[in-house]
Order: structure tokens, then C-alpha cells, then sequence
């Protein structure tokens, strides 16, 4: 198993429920993965909106995997790595090896393809990809915000591909699931919550599960720093913004990204300048700009720059990284939840 692999289980720390909108698909990927023989379709196409819970789904079914295919090798990787190594391997002139590792594997998860539009060598890359994986018996994963029939700037024959496996929707949750979900969660994360005010929480907050997850664990950090408990008034007064967030600092904005990129404040605030670094120290910079009152040169000294152009070229790059990568989005959510930061 890939490191990335490991990486996305250790971070669905919370359980997974199989609500009603997500039946349909826990069963297509479930009959894709614990099939002994080569499955048939070999490819499940999985799509919803961002947020809708198609990674925790994924993440939740691949234990299983490993325990049935125990020498079988997967990777999970976004469209926009896939990319990025595809470009590195033609500037390296290390193809024929970036061929070699992905068509080896027996099980692909690819995800967020909608990031592909308009790379015609990528995609093209990745149809051969994806017919040497299916020709050898091996599986495939997809997902995407979009149907292959909205995906724009696709190949046809790569559009065919993904409509010759299933295809499996995940739905925007409806009320009840999101009462259940929400129940679920304040029962694990144990807040104490009655089912009146979460039930005003499902009613009032249409919105994603992962939207709801920071939502409830927000309004309990809020609610212990206020010292006030989680009744009707309290969540009324949340829902409408008028309790005070709390504030937060350079600090401890630091300390939250390198807890969620599992780095150090030392790290980030060196002269370190490869990509495993520059990507949270540019959030951090984003995130302290965003949240705070400090002044963009106040922002640059306290992580060692000569002037606050960088922060604000950190905060541009992270702008246009946010609007196209899903992944990052997540991890920019998940550092405003531990601030206890509203999210809506």
C-alpha cells in the first residue's frame, strides 16, 4: 500500500455511516474491491458535489480490501498529482519508469478527475493507463464532481471509458440524513447536544457532510471557550453569527497548519524551499492574512521574510490552489475547525 494510502486512512479518524444517499455507491465500490476474480465492470465511476463524502467512502471500504487482497497493490492519488508526476517524468525524461509503476498496479483510485480538463497529454496518458490496468484484471476508481457527461475538455474515448464502468451518484443529503449524520457524529465526538437543537441545525444548514462535521465540532469548541452550554439559544445565535468567533494569532495559526501538514514551526519558518514545505508555509501566511489584523510585513517577519511580498504572492498562490484543488480545500476547512473558525 502507498504512502498516500495510509495518509488517507489515518485521517478519517471518524466513522463512516452509509446513509440512504450513499447506498448505491457503498454497494458499486464494495462489489469493485471485495471481488476474488477480476470484477465485471472493472471501473466504478463515483461523482457528487465537493464535499458530499466520496473520499471518506472510499477510505472507509479500503481496509477491507487489503484484508482480502492482501498482495494486491493500489494507489490513491488525485488527478492534479497524477499530473504533476506525468509532467515531472516528460521534463525528466523518465516516462517509460512513470509507465512501468502505474500500470503494475492492480487497483487505481483516481480522484477529482474534473482537474484534467484541456491536459489532452495527460488524459491521453491516462486512457493507455487505464486500458493496460484492465487488460492485466485490475480495478479501477474514479471520482469526480461531474458526470462524464459534463466533464468539458475531455477526450471522447476517455468520456466512453468511464461511461463503460458504473457510475454512481452521491446526492446532496436530505434532511433526515443530515439529522441522522448529525446525531452519529455528536454521539462519537460525545457533545452534548440535544436532538432538538441538532435537528435546528439539519433544518436551517443544507449543506455538505463534511460542511456539517465543522459545523458541529466548531459549535462545541465555541461553546467551551464561551463557557456556555449547547442549547436552543446558543445554536440559534451561532447559525446567525451573532456569538463572536474566537480569535486567534500568527501563532496559533502556525501550529494548527503544521499539526494538519504534520510539519513543524521550525520547518516553515526556515529557508527550506521544497514543495512538502512551501505548501503550508504558504497556507499559514494565507490563513494569518485571512484571520487576523496583522499587517502583511508583520506577517512576513514572524516567518523570516525580507518583506511582505511574499505573503502576498503566498496568499494569490493559495487563492488559485483553493478554486481547483478539493484536497487542499479540505485541509484549509479541517485547520479552521482545530481555530474553532466559522466556516459558513
Amino acid at each position: 500500500m502507498s504512502r498516500a494510502v495510509k495518509q488517507q486512512q489515518s485521517m478519517s479518524v471518524k466513522p463512516f455511516k452509509i446513509l440512504k444517499e450513499y447506498q448505491y455507491a457503498h454497494t458499486a465500490i464494495s462489489e469493485l474491491l471485495h471481488a476474488i476474480d477480476t470484477p465485471d465492470p472493472q471501473l466504478v465511476y463515483l461523482y457528487g458535489p465537493s464535499g458530499c463524502g466520496k473520499t471518506a467512502l472510499i477510505t472507509s471500504i479500503l481496509p477491507e480490501f487489503n484484508e482480502l487482497h492482501p498482495g494486491l497493490s493500489l494507489k490513491l492519488i488525485t488527478a492534479s498529482e497524477f499530473a504533476a508526476k506525468f509532467a515531472a517524468a516528460s521534463t525528466n525524461n523518465r516516462i517509460p519508469e512513470f509507465q512501468r509503476k502505474f500500470r503494475s498496479l492492480d487497483l487505481l483510485i483516481l480522484e477529482d478527475i474534473q482537474s484534467l480538463a484541456n491536459r489532452v497529454q495527460t488524459q491521453r496518458e491516462l486512457l493507455s493507463l487505464l486500458d493496460e490496468i484492465m487488460k492485466q484484471g485490475g480495478r479501477v476508481l474514479i471520482s469526480s464532481t461531474n458526470p462524464p457527461g459534463e466533464l468539458l475538455h475531455f477526450q471522447k474515448k476517455l468520456v466512453n471509458r468511464f461511461h463503460g464502468g458504473v457510475c454512481a451518484l452521491i446526492s446532496p443529503l436530505k434532511y433526515q440524513s443530515r439529522l441522522e449524520l448529525l446525531t452519529f457524529w455528536a454521539n462519537f465526538e460525545q457533545i452534548h447536544i440535544q436532538k432538538k437543537e441538532l435537528s435546528s441545525i439539519a433544518h436551517k444548514k443544507a449543506i455538505s457532510p463534511r460542511e456539517l462535521y465543522a459545523l458541529l465540532t466548531q459549535l462545541q469548541t465555541v461553546s467551551h471557550i464561551n463557557q456556555e452550554p449547547i442549547n436552543s439559544q446558543f445554536v440559534k445565535q451561532y447559525l446567525e453569527g451573532n456569538i463572536e468567533p474566537p480569535k486567534t494569532s500568527i501563532s496559533k495559526i502556525s501550529k494548527a497548519v503544521c499539526r494538519e501538514f504534520k510539519t513543524s514551526l521550525q520547518e516553515i519558518r526556515s529557508a527550506n524551499r521544497s514543495q512538502q514545505i512551501v505548501i503550508p508555509r504558504q497556507c499559514a501566511m494565507f490563513l494569518s492574512r485571512e484571520l487576523t489584523k496583522e499587517s502583511l510585513a508583520k506577517i512576513a517577519d514572524y516567518f523570516n521574510r525580507k518583506n511582505h511580498s511574499t505573503v502576498i504572492h503566498a496568499y494569490r498562490q493559495i487563492q488559485r490552489d483553493l478554486k481547483k484543488s478539493p484536497g487542499l480545500r479540505q485541509q484549509v476547512s479541517r485547520i479552521k475547525q482545530r481555530l474553532g473558525i466559522y466556516l459558513f
